[in-house]
């Protein structure tokens, strides 16, 4: 497997491998320009390319880890027939891919999150791919220890995006808007995130083990006369449901100008 580009997500998805015993570390190869990003592999025996031509001569899976605005330039440089190729890259469909590369390949394209960088990801996968059922079922199971995946048709790879792809962004900004009114109410800052921050794992949690519906979840905290369904009516009055809903269908369309469509 050979990983063009080495930021955050490429060394989550590396190591993930090795750590989760798919490959050995000899079995990897790694080449991005910044020497500094790719040291580090080196200590995990990831083999570390000179260059593209030399990443690709030894791979039969490319995965393509860059910014968007450098995929033409990669994709272009890729001279061998018959390798899979699964890109990360985001707002680039398969489509542009295909028209991208000057050779015959078999194209897997995945929208995962930061998440997975602590085995949570979650990871949308294009489906119908044109990869070969073995390696298709190798690169699910990767990212299924990594975190979920969801198989989506490419009409929906936009929708992904509005949900986890910038999802961890609007937990990050719920849980400062609790923390931050937790301290407004006197509590010190630092305690009001660790309480807001537990609040947010534990809860996720009991989604995660409870076969109970989420709107089942919210009533059995909602005591009649209680404390919590006054905090849930301020959130009815706002509208905050229509309001993440806006959110989402905003990143949504704002994917799909990106990708061209």
């Amino acid at each position: 497997m050979g990983f063009i580009g080495c930021g955050n997500m490429a060394s989550a998805i590396m190591l993930g491998i090795i750590g989760n015993g798919f490959l050995d570390g000899v079995n990897i190869s790694v080449f991005d320009p910044d020497e500094s990003k790719t040291a580090k592999m080196k200590d995990e025996g990831i083999q570390v390319c000179a260059d593209l031509k030399e990443l690709e001569a030894s791979s039969d899976i490319l995965f393509i880890c860059v910014k968007p605005n450098v995929v033409p330039s990669v994709l272009e440089a890729i001279t061998t027939p018959g390798r899979a190729v699964v890109s990360i890259a985001a707002g680039v469909r398969t489509e542009k891919i295909k028209d991208l590369l000057k050779v015959d390949a078999r194209i897997l394209r995945i929208m995962p999150n930061t998440p997975l960088m602590v085995g949570k990801g979650a990871s949308g996968f294009e489906v119908p791919s044109t990869l070969a059922a073995e390696e298709y079922g190798f690169i699910k199971n990767i990212f299924q220890s990594l975190g979920t995946v969801v198989e989506v048709p490419p009409q929906l790879m936009d929708a992904v995006t509005g949900i986890s792809g910038s999802g961890p962004a609007y937990m990050y900004y719920f849980l400062k808007a609790l923390a931050d009114a937790g301290a407004r109410q006197g509590l010190e800052p630092k305690d009001s995130v660790a309480l807001a921050l537990k609040t947010m794992q534990g809860a996720a949690e009991m989604v995660e083990r409870s076969d109970a519906s989420l709107e089942s979840l919210i009533k059995a905290v909602c005591s009649p006369g209680g404390t919590t369904i006054e905090a849930l009516a301020v959130f009815d009055d706002m509208d905050l449901s229509g309001i993440v809903d806006k959110a989402v269908d905003a990143c949504t369309k704002k994917s799909v100008k990106l990708s061209g469509n």
